[in-house]
């Protein structure tokens, strides 16, 4: 079988490190998503802590029986980009990472929703 020639590179062209190519596609994402800049602000970080403070376990978890530590508060309707709707703690419920990262994910790339938690407001009884 035949060998693909290799790709030519010249000696003069600069080399990129992998740490270059991450540090412009996050560049290119804040510019696409200016909304990401929002997790800094600290309204989102009190909201974030009084969330895993009033449901410190997983939600998706409990729903599946299991108890795990939630790490990850995680908007339950898209923003895409709405202000209301990324600052509303009503909007927020505790993931853990594994579920917000595969499960939650699968969701919103299928166009499903979920239904909101238990406790929607903080201090609301389960």
């Amino acid at each position: 079988m035949p060998k693909a020639p290799s790709t030519f590179k010249a000696p003069w062209a600069p080399v990129r490190s992998k740490q270059d190519r991450e540090r412009d596609n996050d560049m290119n994402r804040r510019k696409r998503h200016p909304w990401r800049n929002w997790y800094k602000l600290a309204a989102w970080k009190r909201i974030r802590a009084l969330r895993l403070s009033a449901d410190p376990l997983c939600v998706m978890c409990l729903a599946e029986g299991n108890t795990m530590a939630a790490t990850v508060v995680d908007h339950i309707e898209p923003h895409r980009g709405n202000r209301e709707m990324f600052f509303s703690y009503a909007n927020t419920q505790s993931l853990c990472e594994t579920h917000h990262n595969r499960d939650k994910q699968r969701l919103e790339a299928s166009g499903e929703t979920q239904s909101p938690p238990a406790s929607a407001e903080p201090g609301a009884c389960r």
